[in-house]
């Protein structure tokens, strides 16, 4: 699970490090921090990382510039092999039930994976829900939001992302 106070340590660094450099230095501190990281890993400094989640980040990926990736309460985050997370991409595990039964609109906190699959590529400025998967060589199109799973070999865009392409058919 990630260290908070790492962390915060953790992005002081980066401050520090170029944008598109020493990515093995920020491998080790994440690891560090209490996360699990392959090898050949490419994170931006400004890629940011918060909550006590559990992060793994498979061999070979890429982090893009201003990613947030934000999770909470022991839930998972899961970037496999190959994966690339584009520049302003969110990746978030919780959100709140909706009530019109309480004081405010939204209610308990709720707190579900994320995982992308192998392979698989979210574009600029898209948003990945709570509990949704990203399937092996899917593609994300930029600004899209996932509120459902994205099938292997399927390309989605829009908001709800929608599947428009199987990329097996040429």
């Amino acid at each position: 699970m990630l260290n908070s106070k790492k962390l915060y340590l953790y992005h002081l660094l980066c401050l520090f490090l170029p944008p598109t450099k020493c990515h093995s230095l920020k491998a080790k501190l994440l690891r560090w921090c209490g996360a699990k990281v392959g090898v050949n890993v490419e994170i931006t400094s400004s890629a940011k990382f918060y909550g006590g989640y559990n992060l793994v980040i498979g061999n070979n990926v890429y982090i893009g510039h201003e990613a947030l990736i934000f999770g909470a309460n022991g839930s998972n985050i899961i970037i496999e092999d190959y994966a690339k997370i584009g520049s302003r991409v969110v990746l978030v595990t919780g959100s709140h039930l909706f009530t019109t039964e309480g004081p405010c609109i939204e209610g308990e906190g709720i707190f579900k994976d994320v995982k992308i699959g192998k392979g698989a590529a979210v574009s600029t400025g898209s948003t990945i829900l709570p509990g949704k998967t990203i399937g092996e060589m899917a593609h994300v199109a930029a600004g899209s939001v996932v509120t459902h799973d994205v099938p292997s070999y399927h390309r989605v865009a829009g908001v709800p992302a929608k599947v428009i392409k199987d990329l097996r058919i040429k």
